[in-house]
């Protein structure tokens, strides 16, 4: 059990420092916050409601916690993570990893980003928010040439999971188009108006991020079934 311990930190060190930071700054900033702290905001930076600072600083840590969790058990699962014979992770297994760390990453940005305001400081949280977002996007991106099939990570549609020619495909180009745009949308977050970004810049984004991958994997399927592949 100790070793398998050990074994475990000396994996997840990296991921165990990320976990700890909204933990140990929301501990840290209990005594100075407001008494209550913001939950929720919309599109344009506004808060929606707060909490008492007794636990609403401690919601996001949590968070970060559960998505680790739920990511890492799913992984778990994946027997395509490792080789075969020394157990190693293989590319497949490495980019999962370095997409779950990215999520933590983002989320203890985003504790952060909150307790800022509760100690009396007023990021623009609609900028910072969407831009920590699109990095995360940019760099799960450049990350899809390397993802197997899998159920948790990547373009996870009846196309891509019935075919690994398809799966390749679209991830291929996928990758480009979500790097790509994801590092215009974060640019272009800061050089912006702000009453543009929620509707013209995220919209648009999404359109790149969700519909463009799905006709390309339904192209590719098409290909695939009238034989038209290489």
């Amino acid at each position: 059990m100790k070793k398998n311990i050990l074994s475990f930190v000396r994996r997840e060190w990296l991921q165990l420092l990320i976990l700890s930071i909204p933990v140990l700054a929301s501990l840290a900033a209990m005594p100075f916050a407001t008494d209550r702290v913001p939950m929720q905001w919309n599109l344009r930076g506004e808060v929606n409601w707060y909490a008492p600072k007794t636990w609403g600083l401690l919601v996001m840590p949590v968070t970060t916690l559960l998505s680790f969790g739920v990511v890492f058990w799913k992984e778990s699962q994946d027997a395509g993570r490792y080789r075969e014979g020394d157990g190693s992770l293989t590319a497949h297994g490495k980019a999962t990893r370095l997409i779950r760390l990215g999520i933590s990453v983002l989320l203890a940005a985003v504790a952060l980003v909150q307790i800022s305001w509760s100690l009396g400081h007023r990021p623009d949280v609609t900028r910072w928010v969407i831009t920590g977002i699109a990095l995360l996007f940019a760099f799960i991106g450049n990350l899809f040439g390397k993802l197997k099939r899998n159920r948790y990570a990547g373009i996870r549609v009846p196309w891509t999971l019935n075919s690994e020619y398809v799966w390749r495909q679209t991830h291929r180009a996928a990758g480009w188009i979500w790097t790509v745009s994801s590092l215009v949308v974060a640019a272009m977050s800061w050089l912006l108006p702000a009453n543009l970004l929620p509707m013209h810049l995220t919209g648009l984004w999404l359109f790149f991020l969700i519909v463009i991958p799905l006709c390309i994997a339904w192209h590719e399927a098409r290909k695939e079934k009238r034989g038209l592949t290489a």
